[in-house]
């Protein structure tokens, strides 16, 4: 991993070193954090390149830029090419290599094929590729835009970088958030069609999509985007054949095993993030079987609870890895405002929270535990392109199916088409029975598309756009903001595109909840975690104690980030009415579960953005991050049983020795047929002074037998082993419960 920019004069300016170099070192310094190991900077004619090395492949011969043998192509490239070495083999006849750097392939081939040459590569890569004896200057991505490439032009000056806070630094560029572009982002982030374009969040910051490149004409000034990858044309030129069942699982599990292989490719110390999914077990299994590397994950309330901390521990332990679990307690935790502005303007997006945070204290342990890593494996790709969210999180909860996934799927293509046409209307989303009152074939020929053959394909448009703008998007930056490069072999482009190449008569087979992942690794993965359901990282059940620690950053230091975002939102045309949002904000804690955090936290973050565009702070180092502890445990079952949930989370005066008893006012009462106050007859309700407070959800029998118990005498443990329960069962409720008065710890006396 490295960081590039550039300035390229379309009105044929010369750039030179005196005059352009203050400049290009500008837009080189907010992104040192991506190569902190070197820096290099090539001047020709009205091109000016800028380079920052992060080394990892030949330390000490592979600086760049990079040139092919007659030093008219010169390349600066942030990525890393996996399969260099065979490259290299086929071309050692005619071609000279200086280094032993993976990216300098790149040059070579461009001399023998043109810009043909990107279909031999298999990496990542996000680089700038000038041609002197043509003119011409190259921006290109990689296929699926896990490096990426940010740039803005007008008629005089065109301005590149890996990250948007290099493309800002420039005096031409406008320093606006783009407000309406944020706005609406959660809600485009469900469109499949590609030709929905994303968004960089600033004003006249474009973002180069995946599998494209620019070609610029140095001599005019003309730029063209050229398409260099689709994966279904792909897999229609691979396809040898109509392919069953069996062999699509043995030809994933070959791919898959060979895509960790070449991604181990490094001279530097190798970790993975070990989730306790299948995805990132998976990893680790294939990694574990070529080298030695540390795997690290997060002890906390939520992994606990969702069982992924446990099925990491397993993995780690079958597969003779390190492991280093992260003990992350929310209520030790300190985020403070200027940490969460830091860890923002590394971001640069506002679809951002408490994960984001985790794996920011996370990288951090990593480095120190392990000096010198600077490689990251992940599971990211997987969900996207194997049917991931297909059970769970685009289903119905009760009795999902692949039938109501694609229906599910259905109603996203509409939406696209909807605003895609501007064709919305008080008849467009009336369904009669299983159909729709207008037609979806009338939409696409208004919105000008043509409508996806399977729901399932439209699926896979949807994720090619998502996954370059939202989890790519943030794991480079999270790990760039440490210098580590974060590496996705789900994301082999060889695997995509099997995954396009499968039958259709197959998809609801093998894309139903990951079935081609699980049994490609069947027989390398107890049956135990290659078959757990699928979980989110930090999200779920527990999910309230992530909201609440963002909560509490927001209302530090006298809710100064908050107090921040409003002014400038104000500001930027009166975006948001500052009532509202102080008023929403006041009745967050009013809901136990937090919920609404992540929408005023969206607003937050855009405020932020949007002043710190106005006002880039100087590179600066993360100010003092929490410290972290590293723990090991060696019975799970005791440890869920002595601290419940978690051994950390809970408040602090809180134990199984604990004396509780009501407190004053409060009364809980079952229902009587004609209060109105009470809707459901028979239920439970929770009266403070004869006002209802809350109501105790049928479902939470074992809560209720706990409270029936409370009598201020009895402990919390006598209670429980009174009523015949675990800590499990209650605690969450009991937390809360003494949260929101209702429960008060009795004083010991002394």
């Amino acid at each position: 991993m490295s960081g590039i920019a550039g300035i390229v004069r379309l009105d044929g300016a010369a750039v030179s070193p005196v005059m352009d170099g203050p400049t290009l070192r500008d837009l080189t310094d907010p992104i040192a954090h991506r190569g902190p190991d070197d820096e290099q900077f090539h001047f020709w004619a009205n091109v000016g390149l800028g380079f920052r090395r992060l080394s990892i492949v030949d330390p000490e011969g592979g600086r760049q830029p990079l040139f092919n043998r007659t030093r008219t192509v010169v390349l600066i490239c942030n990525g890393e090419i996996y399969n260099h070495r065979k490259l290299r083999a086929r071309f050692a006849s005619c071609h000279r290599f200086r280094s032993g750097s993976d990216c300098e392939i790149i040059s070579h081939l461009y001399d023998e094929m043109g810009m043909a040459h990107l279909d031999q590569l298999n990496g990542i890569f996000a680089f700038a590729l000038l041609d002197k004896s043509k003119n011409k200057l190259y921006l290109c991505r990689d296929r699926l835009g896990v490096k990426p490439l940010f740039y803005y032009h007008d008629p005089k000056i065109l301005v590149f970088g890996s990250e948007i806070k290099a493309v800002l630094a420039h005096p031409a560029v406008p320093k606006r958030f783009n407000w309406a572009g944020a706005l609406t982002f959660r809600d485009r982030m469900h469109y499949p069609h590609l030709s929905h374009e994303l968004t960089s969040f600033f004003e006249g910051v474009q973002y180069l999509p995946a599998g494209r490149y620019l070609e610029i004409e140095l001599n005019s000034g003309a730029i063209r985007e050229q398409s260099y990858w689709d994966p279904a044309a792909a897999a229609v030129q691979a396809s040898t054949g109509e392919l069953d069942r069996q062999s699509c699982v043995q030809r994933y599990r070959d791919l898959l095993e060979d895509a960790v292989r070449l991604q181990l490719m490094a001279d530097v110390p190798c970790g993975v993030f070990l989730s306790g999914g299948i995805n990132s077990l998976a990893v680790a299994y294939f990694a574990s079987q070529h080298k030695n590397l540390h795997a690290f994950s997060v002890l906390s309330q939520s992994t606990l609870a969702n069982g992924d901390a446990p099925a990491a521990d397993a993995g780690a332990r079958s597969f003779k890895l390190p492991h280093h679990m992260v003990l992350l307690d929310w209520r030790e935790l300190d985020l403070s405002p200027s940490l969460w502005r830091a860890i923002l303007w590394k971001l640069e997006t506002p679809i951002a929270g408490a994960e984001q945070f985790y794996k920011h204290l996370l990288y951090v342990h990593a480095q120190r535990r392990i000096p010198g890593l600077k490689i990251m494996l992940l599971g990211t790709g997987s969900d996207e392109f194997n049917g991931g969210y297909s059970k769970g999180a685009f289903n119905t909860a009760d009795d999902p199916s692949w039938h109501k996934f694609e229906r599910i799927l259905e109603g996203y293509e509409r939406d696209s088409l909807l605003q895609q046409s501007s064709a919305w209307n008080a008849y467009a989303n009336i369904s009669v029975g299983d159909r729709m009152l207008i037609s979806q074939d009338f939409l696409a020929a208004l919105a000008h598309q043509r409508r996806y053959e399977t729901p399932w394909y439209g699926c896979r448009d949807k994720y090619r756009r998502l996954i370059q703008s939202q989890p790519l998007w943030l794991e480079d930056r999270s790990s760039a903001a440490h210098g580590i490069v974060a590496r996705v072999p789900f994301l082999d482009h060889r695997l995509v595109e099997l995954t396009y190449e499968i039958p259709a008569g197959l998809h609801s087979d093998l894309f139903w909840d990951k079935t081609i992942l699980r049994e490609a690794v069947a027989g390398r993965l107890a049956d135990a975690l290659r078959c757990r359901p699928k979980t989110s990282f930090f999200v779920g059940e527990e999910q309230r104690h992530s909201r609440r620690l963002m909560y509490n950053m927001l209302c530090a230091d006298r809710c100064a980030v908050l107090e921040q975002a409003i002014e400038e939102a104000a500001r930027c045309a009166g975006v948001v009415d500052q009532d509202a949002l102080w008023q929403l904000f006041r009745e967050l804690p009013e809901d136990p579960e937090y919920a609404k955090v992540d929408l005023v936290l969206d607003l937050v973050n855009m405020g932020l953005l949007a002043a710190m565009a106005k006002a880039p702070a100087k590179p600066q180092a993360f100010d003092g991050p929490p410290s972290v502890t590293e723990v090991s445990v060696e019975d799970w079952s005791a440890w869920e049983q002595r601290f419940g949930v978690s051994p950390v989370q809970r408040t602090p005066a809180l134990g199984r020795d604990s004396v509780v008893r009501f407190a004053d006012g409060i009364r809980i009462v079952k229902s009587e047929a004609g209060d109105p106050r009470m809707i459901d007859d028979g239920g439970y309700y929770i009266l403070r002074n004869d006002d209802l407070e809350f109501s105790i959800e049928p479902t939470l029998e074992p809560w209720m037998k706990f409270l029936r118990l409370v009598d201020g005498v009895r402990s919390v443990g006598d209670i429980l082993k009174a009523a015949r329960l675990t800590d499990v069962d209650v605690w969450k409720h009991l937390e809360e419960a003494i949260e929101y008065d209702v429960l008060n710890v009795v004083p010991i006396a002394h």
